[in-house]
Order: structure tokens, then sequence, then C-alpha cells
């Protein structure tokens, strides 16, 4: 059984912030259709309404957003115009009402006429014939109350009810993110602009999960005089808005400012599909407190310079030892080249320079003294020039696991260590 209907409407509440922005993103982070109506914006909750816990959890949620946004006055009812005309009812500097799912219809029936945007041209006619409430207006004659008022107003109040269905056009997401925010006064704190970038963060967020994207650089800038002092980039698609901001406050905490700021604007540079790791998908696989490799990698950048972080990438070779190489970690990742089945014995980590290991009377390999024991091997490898090399898996007396190769020139056995396993 689908669930039964429901809508939010929000109007902009008293006194309005200087620069009101529309809550299309905000909603849009609650809901999958949202859509300007009349002067107010609406959206359907029906198929999310379990998803965030109810309809109680979704208005604790999600109203004092709207009330920060400058967008309280918020009505939830099964239409959306049946939630605009209840949020027309709220307070003027804010607040919300909700009509009861099975009496709503009653509930609707005792407000005034004038809440109906399709009946304001004609409230002078209606009032003269007596008709002040929505109940009244919904027991005329269809067909009389269009010929005293008009075809619209008939429509729009069986909309009102759920006689009709509400076709509205539905807002889409912009195919670039760019936003702006003006600060309550010029600051010159980093501490304070990360602060409030913050609501600049959770807006992209919420775009960039509405477009299934995940953002690879963008910037953040202060106009007239920099609109692009930061920009920030990633080695791969990012969502969340808490780790965007982790970022952007490591950076800006060692940016000096010149001046004063007294405007934010952010904008994406380049984005990519967005895939989540199998690993969320599952509950519990993951620490809550957990911080990816990348994150870890971009905060060091951050703290250290690009230039004295540098990661790991693999390339074909035939020699195990070479086929990782430094790369620069600002560098886009490369894909990763398919690698010969025998990859699965190397090991994670790789002598910058092989070490030779002394032998006991048998010829057998010691390390810091003490014999090695070979768990797997010999492993045949050759290189381009044709020498040939015997790769072990080798334990000391501290169970310590290492990479070992043995060269045989003649009668001369030679053993060299080259990788240790973590």
């Amino acid at each position: 059984m689908p669930p039964p209907p429901l809508w939010i409407a929000c109007l902009p509440s008293q006194p309005a912030p200087a620069q009101l922005e529309p809550p299309a993103a905000l909603l849009a982070a609650h809901a999958p259709a949202v859509a300007a109506l009349e002067d107010a914006w609406v959206a359907d909750v029906t198929t999310t309404l379990r998803l965030l816990g109810g309809r109680a959890a979704l208005l604790r949620r999600l109203w004092p957003a709207l009330r920060s946004a400058g967008w309280a006055r918020v009505g939830v009812a099964p239409t959306a115009l049946a939630a605009l005309a209840v949020a027309r009812t709220t307070p003027a500097d804010g607040g919300w009402r909700a009509l009861a799912p099975h009496t709503w219809t009653d509930e609707l029936d005792a407000l005034p006429v004038a809440l109906l945007g399709a009946a304001q041209p004609h409230l002078t006619t209606l009032h003269a014939l007596g008709l002040r409430t929505l109940g009244a207006l919904r027991q005329q004659e269809a067909p009389a109350l269009a010929a005293r008022t008009s075809p619209d107003l008939v429509q729009a109040l069986r909309q009102c009810y759920a006689l009709a269905p509400t076709a509205l056009p539905l807002w889409q997401a912009p195919p670039v993110f760019e936003a702006t925010l003006e600060l309550p006064a010029p600051t010159a704190d980093a501490t304070a602009l990360a602060f409030a970038a913050q609501r600049l963060l959770h807006q992209l967020q919420t775009w960039l999960q509405r477009q299934r994207l995940g953002v690879l650089r963008w910037a953040l800038g202060w106009p007239p005089h920099a609109p692009e002092a930061l920009v920030l980039q990633h080695p791969t698609p990012v969502h969340d808005a808490t780790r965007l901001q982790r970022l952007l406050h490591e950076r800006l905490a060692r940016l000096p400012l010149p001046r004063p700021v007294q405007q934010l604007t952010l904008r994406t540079l380049q984005v990519a599909t967005h895939h989540a790791p199998n690993d969320d998908w599952l509950r519990g696989t993951t620490a809550p407190s957990a911080v990816c490799w990348d994150e870890v990698l971009e905060r060091l950048q951050a703290r250290l310079g690009p230039e004295r972080v540098h990661g790991l990438a693999l390339r074909a070779a035939w020699t195990p030892h070479a086929r990782q190489r430094p790369r620069a970690s600002h560098d886009p990742v490369a894909p990763t080249p398919p690698l010969p089945p025998d990859s699965a014995w190397l090991p994670p980590w790789w002598l910058p320079q092989a070490h030779p290991l002394a032998c006991d009377g048998t010829g057998q390999p010691l390390h810091r003294g003490q014999p090695l024991r070979c768990l797997l091997g010999p492993l045949r490898l050759r290189d381009p020039s044709g020498a040939a090399h015997l790769g072990y898996i080798a334990t000391d007396g501290h169970a310590r696991v290492l990479w070992i190769t043995r060269d045989d020139a003649g009668d001369r056995r030679c053993w060299w260590l080259r990788g240790i396993y973590a």
C-alpha cells in the first residue's frame, strides 16, 4: 500500500535576511520533487518521509534549517496548495503548522478563502456571496462557481482537496554549482570564514547528491578582490560536506588574508560521477570516526605543502621492485595497469636499494645475525637484460616477514633483502 501523500510549503519570514536565497537546494536534500508555487516553495516528501523517521522527525530536522535561511513559515498537508494555505496561517516571524492526516479536509474547510491564491482576484465577489471559508467555497456547484469567478479557481480548489492532480514545473539543479554568502561583518579571521562557509558547503553537498556527482576541483573566493583565492582538488570525487570543510579549514588556517572579507563565493570547477564504496553500504563495516586515506593525504598536503607529500603509482615492469614509483600527490591518478598473477606474492613495502644479506656456513641467508626461514619460493624472475633471480618469502626469529631474492653466480650464492610485509 503506497504511503499517503504529504507536502511541505515554506514562505519567507520576517525580518527577512538582506540576501534571501531560494530554499530549493535545502528542500531537495529531503525531497525528490521541489517546485516554486506562487510566492512559496513546496516539496513532496511522500516517498522520503519514512526514510527520514516520520513527519515529526522531518520537521525537527528541516524547520531550524529553513528558519536560519529566512523561510520559517512552514505548512504541512497532503497537497501542495493545502500546505501553502496552512503556511499562510503561521506568524509573520515564523512557525509551522501541520494538518492532521485523518481530519485534514475538515481543518482545511475552516480556513479563510483568501488563503487560496487563485481566489485573490475574486475576493470581493466571493465575500458578496457570503463565501468566506474554503469549506463554503467547496460546497458550491462547480459550473456556477466558474461562471461567477473563473475556471482556474475551480481547478485550484479541486487540487487543494486532492480531487485533481497538481502539475508543477520541478526545480532542477544547475549544471554548475555557484553560491554566494554575504557575511554579517567584514572579517580576516580564517576560523570565522571556515565557519561561515559551512552553509555553502552544505548547499554544495545537496547539489552533488541530487546530481549523483562528486567534486574534483572547486574554488572559494571573496569577490571582487580574489574570486578564486583558494582552489582545492581531490584525487577522487567527493560529496561529503564534512570532509570538504576539514580540508577548507586546513587551507584557510595557512592562508594570509591581506584585507577583511565581506563576501564568500563557492564554485565547482570539475565534477565527476560519484560511486559509493561497497563498504559504505554495509552497516558496521566502517568505524564512524574512520578517515579515508585520500582525506589523510589531502590534509597532509594542506599542512606540509603538496611538494612534500608523495604517493605511489604502479607501472608495468619486469622486476617487482620497479613496479612502484613515486608520484606527486597532486598529480591525477592514472588507471592501474594489469599486473601478472605473481603480483599476489609481492610485498607492499620495497626498500629504495636492495640490501645484501650475509650467509651462514651452509649458504643460507642471515638477517641481523639471525637465520631466515623460507616460507614460500622460489619464484623465478627474469629482468629485460636476461638476468635470472629467485624470489622467496622468508621470516626471521621475530616473526617479521621479508621478501628476499637469490642470485647464483657460479658456485657463489648471493642473497638480497628487497621488501618487507606489513
